[in-house]
């Protein structure tokens, strides 16, 4: 009887959704025209409890004197994390601030969340060894604000910095040797492996956010996270805002990075993962105890090129999923597509950006209170794009 319940309530909010009507908008969050931030990439959109929306990304900071200002690039030294406030009835962003800069550093991959009791949370890596040794040299570091409903930046509470130690990566290694092997990988690549994975250095550093954390339904914060030497996800888990960290096994693979977590209302969790092998399908993995293990990843249905994705659970139990759906660069198309079983299938498809020869990656999505569901993604490198629409914009496909 259960089972019907949940059919049918299913059925009515997917009926409900393809009987709404469509709509899409968008803006840039500045205009690159009027504006010049340099390098800007990789952003991160929230719905704050107040109804306004923030966003973040990574951007060249203008500031800093003579040597630290050294070019344009994402690994130059002066890279900083900045933010803009949509307000809640706004009708355009607020001029962006600086929401975290490490001085002579480059700041990189931010990613926020907002918690169960309201909090604001910033994550990023901090690139130690910039510009000769980029994403392996990464440190973590997290923000907790509560005192962020003002203009501006939000107001840090604390600040501190995240240093994982997780276990099992040399055992992953070990087991994943002959079939690395098999694919080709010389014999020199895997001593070197091998060598640094006796660093303790390379295990500790290298650690790189980019999706939203996901916040648990008990309110734990599970915080996705890849090892850039190795190619290996860990996901680091805190119960106690962030005075100490557990870390789950690594997701049991070598060569994905960059997870996104949803959480299934039976409490399963399901991860989603960039890769960087010659299997072209999206990578997804499995966990039935909070994010502490994880099975075997297996692949979607859905193509992309080796670039940044994001995952989301629809308040009607559909899952959506933005990325890039091509087999190979440039990044010029943008899609959304959304399944109604779980990922096995994904019956609708639409296209958010499609422009030959653009630059549209790194989508950041989530579901305001209103339903409306919203992207925010790197527009030719030069500002960030956000754009509002509901399912049944979605489900419509394209014209």
């Amino acid at each position: 009887m259960r089972a019907f319940i949940v059919l049918f309530f299913s059925l009515f909010l997917t009926l409900s959704a393809q009987c709404e009507k469509p709509f899409f908008e968008s803006e840039f969050v500045f205009d690159p025209e009027k504006i010049d931030h340099g390098h800007v990439h990789a952003s991160c959109i929230v719905e704050c409890p107040n109804g306004d929306l923030r966003t973040c990304w990574y951007e060249n900071g203008t500031l800093m004197p003579e040597p630290y200002y050294s070019d344009r690039k994402d690994k130059s030294d002066d890279v900083r994390i900045g933010g803009s406030r949509l307000a809640k009835g706004a009708d355009s962003w607020e001029a962006p601030f600086v929401m975290a800069d490490t001085f002579a550093c480059s700041d990189n991959n931010p990613c926020m969340s907002v918690d169960k009791d309201g909090k604001l949370w910033l994550f990023y890596p901090t690139l130690l060894g910039v510009p000769e040794n980029t994403w392996g040299s990464a440190l973590m570091q997290f923000k907790i604000s509560d005192n962020y409903d003002q203009a501006g930046p939000p107001v840090w509470k604390k600040e501190a910095i995240l240093v994982p130690k997780p276990a099992g990566i040399a055992d992953l290694f070990k087991e994943m040797k002959p079939d690395l092997e098999e694919k080709g990988v010389s014999e020199r690549m895997l001593s070197r492996v091998e060598s640094e994975l006796e660093d303790p250095l390379k295990i500790r550093l290298g650690w790189m956010s980019r999706a939203h954390a996901l916040v648990r339904s008990d309110g734990a914060i599970v915080l996705p996270l890849a090892n850039e030497n190795f190619g290996v996800p860990v996901m680091a888990i805190t119960n106690d805002n962030g005075e100490t960290w557990t870390y789950s096994k690594p997701v049991p693979y070598m060569g994905l990075i960059q997870p996104s977590i949803i959480e299934w209302e039976d409490g399963k969790l399901t991860a989603f993962f960039r890769s960087d092998d010659d299997n072209p399908k999206i990578p997804r993995s499995d966990s039935t105890d909070g994010g502490i293990t994880w099975s075997p990843p297996t692949r979607t249905e859905l193509d992309h090129p080796g670039s940044g994705l994001e995952a989301m659970l629809l308040d009607n139990g559909h899952l959506a999923v933005v990325y890039n759906d091509k087999l190979e660069d440039p990044r010029d198309r943008l899609a959304i597509s959304i399944s109604d079983d779980k990922g096995k299938t994904f019956k609708w498809t639409r296209h958010i950006e499609d422009i030959p020869g653009g630059r549209f990656d790194y989508p950041s999505v989530i579901q305001a209170k209103d339903g409306s569901i919203h992207v925010s993604y790197s527009y030719n490198l030069e500002t960030v794009k956000h754009v509002r629409f509901n399912e049944a914009w979605v489900m419509e496909g394209d014209n």
